[in-house]
């Protein structure tokens, strides 16, 4: 190699691809090596040149105010640690790599020369990827718009002034990067975070505003669906995230359908009931002493309730005596699977229509007595009578939840705002807040994810609403005095036209870039000022490896 080649002494040679592509190799190279300076002496390599290049630059500074010498141009590349140094004085990863090098017969990637600007910069792009890469594509990003602006900045400044302002531009680009690359930032707490997860785990599609929980957005998204031009498209998203917010409810009932009809669920909750009668009709429900001292037990507490409360659970217990027979074969005390059927059946009728302790007491009864009826039957029966009870209770939930009043459910539309009702009434006043039952996380997904903004008269939604009526208007006028009908037809396409960007999707796709890009939160937690260093650390390799003549 000669000098020219290292140095960059005499005329620069053409831009070439091939020669960006070594670079780009070559950057490559110098980032992996200055990940290993940076996992070795996190201090030499990243804090300690950040620190000196500030303080060269204020210096340098401070000499064209006041008069003092500079720093000549060896002093700064001893200070940045980008001048030539011993073997010894050389950090970790820059030893191996070089060590490597000087065994591979030929030119190596790290001794690739860098003679145009093109060259440079895809070379210190590269090295900036690679080593902010190692930590995800975030962090890829903002290194690499972080070392884009540096290098700029860079090369318009004089020369004393080139480090500094590499560095604050590697800072400024990283910023940049990360605000464009994530545009919506909106702080939200981890059990919203979960829900979020919830909600895309059962196959909900979330708008970015509902991802994200940004309430501006949310609130544009929610404009954009009463605006003319946007709302058809929105109407439709809207629906399939209805059909399938039925479709994950329905499944907890063991039913496939994104319809929740009378008829879907009657005809569903029968052919349930059917399945758990005939699995009764087989089975007897054992009544060991153990479980006898248990009704004795609520019988005792009946002394503590309410005179009503009172005589219906007694009711109850009276009925269940009533109902014991004798097992002939074991001499045992049995309650007939026909006759525990009758006995479920009015005891839910009663917990219904009860309220308060006296709901609570008879809604432990029945889970009493299902646990004892599963508890007498084989492992294959109990858990196909586990599976059944757990479906007919939730589309029993499920159908107190579309008696709620509205055209949504009239529909067939569930409401999971309703859910939280049916499952304290099913459950017991405290069942939502306790997080019991199998349709809990759904029901907190439409109390928190897709909760819908306040439908007009806040001045979010004011100002959103001008701002999508005003465009169409100012172009219709300008347009329209232009070009007449033309001018109108664009105006009228403008709200067409952010709602495409906004949540348009590829054609024979279901995939939207804008609801994919708002959504996005690759660089949210990235810190451009921690990837400045590492920009800065994988340039110092670049620019050792150059000044560094195989022998």
């Amino acid at each position: 190699m000669t000098d020219a080649e290292v140095f960059g002494t005499g005329p620069p040679p053409q831009t070439t691809a091939r020669g960006v592509a070594k670079n780009v190799a070559a950057g490559a190279v110098e980032g992996g090596t200055s990940l290993l300076n940076i996992a070795t002496d996190p201090f030499g390599t990243v804090i300690g040149p950040a620190i000196a290049r500030v303080g060269g630059t204020l210096y340098d500074a401070g000499a064209h105010v006041f008069g003092y010498p500079a720093m000549t141009p060896e002093q700064r590349a001893d200070l940045y640690g980008t001048a030539p140094a011993p073997a010894a004085q050389q950090p970790l990863g820059t030893r191996v790599v070089n060590a490597v090098d000087a065994a591979i017969p030929g030119q190596t990637a790290a001794s690739v020369p860098a003679n145009t600007p093109a060259e440079q910069i895809a070379r210190k792009v590269s090295g900036a990827v690679v080593a902010g890469g190692a930590g995800g594509v975030g962090p890829a990003l903002v290194s690499a718009g972080g070392a884009l602006t540096g290098d700029v900045a860079g090369r318009v400044a004089p020369d004393w002034l080139a480090p500094g302002a590499e560095l604050a531009g590697n800072v400024a680009g990283g910023v940049a990067t990360s605000r464009v690359a994530t545009p919506i930032r909106t702080v939200t707490t981890p059990e919203r975070q979960r829900l979020v997860g919830v909600a895309q785990d059962e196959g909900i599609p979330l708008t970015a505003g509902e991802q994200t929980g940004s309430k501006p957005l949310q609130k544009t998204e929610q404009m954009l669906g009463q605006t003319p031009g946007s709302a058809g498209g929105v109407a439709s998203d809207v629906e399939a995230q209805q059909r399938a917010v039925n479709t994950a409810v329905a499944s907890r009932a063991g039913l496939n359908s994104d319809t929740l009809t009378p008829d879907v669920l009657n005809t569903h909750l029968d052919a349930l009931g059917s399945e758990i009668g005939n699995l009764a009709a087989n089975n007897n429900m054992q009544l060991p002493s153990s479980f006898v001292q248990q009704l004795g037990q609520v019988r005792q507490g009946l002394r503590y309730m309410k005179t009503d409360a009172a005589q219906e659970i007694g009711a109850r217990l009276d009925q269940l005596r009533d109902m014991i027979t004798i097992d002939p074969a074991t001499g045992n005390p049995v309650l007939a699977g026909p006759h525990y059927q009758n006995l479920m059946s009015d005891l839910r009728e009663a917990i219904t229509g009860s309220q308060g302790a006296a709901r609570g007491s008879m809604i432990q009864l029945r889970d009493m007595l299902r646990q004892q009826m599963e508890a007498s039957l084989s492992p294959a029966d109990q858990a196909q009578w586990r599976q059944l009870n757990r479906y007919y209770a939730n589309g029993k939930v499920i159908q107190d939840a579309m008696g709620a009043a509205g055209a949504g459910t009239a529909e067939g539309n569930i409401s999971l705002l309703q859910l939280r009702g049916a499952i304290n009434r099913s459950l017991g006043s405290d069942a939502y807040a306790g997080g019991y039952g199998d349709l809990n996380d759904l029901a907190r997904v439409g109390q928190s994810v897709l909760r819908k903004p306040p439908d007009s008269g806040t001045p979010q939604g004011v100002a959103i609403n001008a701002l999508l009526h005003a465009a169409p208007f100012l172009t219709m006028g300008v347009g329209g005095f232009l070009h007449g009908l033309e001018g109108a037809g664009i105006g009228l396409a403008t709200p067409w036209a952010i709602g495409a960007a906004v949540r348009g999707r590829i054609p024979g796709t279901n995939f939207s870039p804008g609801q994919s890009y708002l959504a996005n939160q690759l660089t949210r937690n990235v810190d451009p000022r921690v990837m400045a260093g590492i920009i800065q650390a994988a340039d110092a390799e670049t620019q050792r490896n150059q000044m560094m003549p195989r022998p």
